[in-house]
């Protein structure tokens, strides 16, 4: 018996299961090896939906990440987020001079540290966009894309 096929059902939904429990249990003695067949038919069409919908899940993460190394190789480093190690999407300037991702400065700060973390020097929470710089990174964005 193949996974997907199998005489008058469809192993392909779940509703097979409630289908094919009801028909086991009614079967006389004698057809219990046939209500074990359609069982592991059951398990085997659930196991293989189960591994290929992982294995395509893997496959869009792979190419992902593929890209995300590409941009990364690609990318000049001043594109990314200092605190991150990402490239930027929201960049902003900080008291420091240097260049951070605005959440990410952000969250450094309101966890308590008053340092820079580029130059240990002491910062407020004041943070400006720069425009140009997203500019920059909207521009390459858009050219890999």
């Amino acid at each position: 018996i193949k996974a997907g096929q199998m005489e008058g059902f469809n192993v392909d939904t779940p509703a097979t299961l409630v289908q094919l429990a009801e028909s086991a249990w009614s079967l006389d003695p004698t057809q219990r090896p046939r209500a074990a067949a359609m069982i592991t038919a059951i398990d085997s069409a659930f196991k293989a939906a189960d591994i290929t919908e992982r294995l395509e899940r893997n496959a869009v993460l792979e190419a992902e990440v593929e890209q995300l190394k590409a941009e990364r190789r690609q990318a000049p480093n001043e594109y990314f987020c200092p605190i991150m190690r990402e490239l930027m999407v929201d960049p902003v300037v900080a008291a420091d001079g240097f260049s951070y991702e605005r959440a990410a400065i952000l969250e450094w700060l309101a966890s308590g540290h008053t340092n820079s973390p580029m130059t240990n020097a002491t910062i407020d929470e004041r943070v400006i966009p720069n425009v140009q710089l997203r500019q920059l990174i909207d521009t390459f964005r858009a050219q890999r894309s």
